[in-house]
């Protein structure tokens, strides 16, 4: 089957056809029908990606989230890529770790891990 062109078949006995235009269209040499069907396939691609976002509380009950673990898929604008992102902040052992690696390739990107308490340390003046 042609991608440019739909195949036809006759629709009153199913039998290939040549079709030109409605305006031109002769009988079917087998059965006489003017009823066409017109043949076409469509294919799409998809692309499926994940992020898991998981909270740790603290286990005697509260509010507080002690650990984030974030991770999967992620989109960077400047280089129009998808990148496998890992991030965990644990605030009860004072960690930050982030991880960036290629998708395709699994070179890191960009990795990042300190006490969490000096990831966004405020810069002097």
């Amino acid at each position: 089957m042609s991608d440019d062109a739909p195949d036809w078949t006759c629709s009153g006995c199913g039998r290939a056809v040549e079709e030109t235009t409605p305006e031109k269209r002769t009988p079917c040499l087998h059965c006489g029908s003017l009823a066409r069907t017109a043949h076409v396939t469509v294919t799409e691609t998809v692309s499926v990606t994940t992020y898991l976002k998981t909270r740790a509380k603290h286990r005697d009950g509260g509010t507080k989230v002690l650990r984030d673990i974030t991770e999967g898929d992620d989109y960077h604008r400047k280089t129009g890529k998808w990148n496998l992102m890992r991030r965990v902040i644990d605030r009860a052992n004072n960690w930050y770790e982030e991880i960036f690696r290629d998708r395709d390739s699994g070179a890191i990107v960009h990795h990042t891990a300190e006490p969490l308490t000096e990831h966004k340390k405020p810069k002097p003046d």
